[in-house]
């Protein structure tokens, strides 16, 4: 992906969606603010660990150890488009945290889309936490920035209405269609969810793409350790439930 992006590739992007039909395959623009190179990325990671050095006491049902089990719910970044399901970052966070984790990712999701298949794919699951990664379709397209915002917030608000810890990735599409950035951290304060920022910062280099959208393994790899050093003081604070407590 060029470090500037133009008119061009955003045009390009949504005839690429408009080729890929309505079967769920279309791929999600995950657009960000254009960077360094994701190897010299200690800024943004300093910035991460200073808004995660602890998982607060105010997280919505950090002590609860209810559910059973790890979701990610995503579209196709979380899936693994162009890499396959084992090598994306749900596949590669497990490893790295030693939990079992349930990829719920699908290709196309938007916000409503996963707002709407929320109860059959991951309440149905009985989650003990559930780590959200959406957005990117709604912006590319074009969905008012508030009503991803209301979906985003509905989603939140269900999974800890059945006792889930909710975890939101920061994955801002920055400068097109509002402050996402903004958005992101708004929802996570007033539903009391865990916010993990920029976990997309500098991987719109080439060396870490798939294709101009998508991560290829080694940009999984640096959005699952990102991830993963997000969640720690989460999970030495929260409360396990029985199915993973031994783990």
């Amino acid at each position: 992906m060029l470090k500037t992006i133009n008119v061009w590739f955003v045009v390009a992007s949504f005839g690429l969606l408009a080729l890929t039909g309505c079967n769920g395959s279309r791929p999600a623009l995950w657009g960000h603010r254009p960077t360094q190179p994701a190897s010299d990325h200690r800024t943004t990671q300093l910035d991460l660990k200073q808004q995660t050095t602890s998982a607060k006491a105010e997280v919505k049902n950090l002590s609860r150890g209810a559910g059973e089990q790890i979701v990610a719910l995503g579209d196709s970044i979380t899936a693994g488009a162009g890499v396959g399901p084992q090598a994306a970052y749900p596949g590669i966070l497990s490893e790295t945290i030693d939990l079992p984790i349930v990829n719920a990712g699908r290709s196309g999701d938007t916000t409503e889309a996963a707002l709407n298949r929320l109860e059959q794919d991951i309440i149905s699951a009985d989650p003990w936490l559930v780590i959200v990664g959406l957005g990117g379709n709604d912006f590319l397209r074009q969905v008012p920035i508030a009503q991803t915002e209301q979906n985003l917030r509905e989603i939140v608000t269900r999974l800890q209405q059945q006792g889930a810890i909710v975890v939101i990735l920061g994955m801002n599409v920055y400068p097109f269609n509002g402050d996402y950035g903004t958005m992101y951290q708004r929802v996570a304060s007033e539903t009391q969810a865990h916010l993990i920022p920029g976990v997309l910062e500098g991987l719109n280099d080439t060396r870490y793409l798939y294709d101009q959208i998508h991560p290829n393994q080694a940009g999984h790899q640096i959005l699952a350790h990102r991830v993963a050093e997000g969640l720690q003081p989460l999970l030495e604070q929260a409360t396990r439930p029985a199915s993973l407590s031994n783990r």
